[in-house]
């Protein structure tokens, strides 16, 4: 089993926010400028961050294993750097561990 879930998940539930937001705003009596406020700030902050995720070169993965934040990024850079040094060095299996 894997450690590692994708984010598109996460971008279907956004979409899922976004549809609800825009439904309450036109469900919203005009008389509930509050109201009306707040499902439009929720749905421009869904917007903005479906629309950053949009812009990754890849699509973001959560890691789902044992260790801290910065516990994770640092194994990940250490192994990078592993593979970079090996793919440098012409050992055999570089190029299969780089793609």
């Amino acid at each position: 089993m894997s450690k590692f879930l994708r984010v598109g998940l996460i971008a279907d539930t956004i979409n899922d926010i976004i549809e609800a937001s825009s439904l309450l705003m036109d469900k919203t009596d005009k008389d509930e400028p509050g109201t009306r406020q707040i499902a439009r700030d929720i749905h421009d902050m869904a917007t903005n961050l479906l629309e950053f995720m949009s812009r990754l070169s890849s699509e973001p993965i959560i890691y789902t294993g044992e260790g801290s934040t910065d516990q994770v990024i640092d194994m990940l850079e250490r192994l990078l750097k592993q593979t970079e040094t090996a793919g440098a060095s012409g050992a055999p299996g570089a190029s299969e561990a780089s793609e």
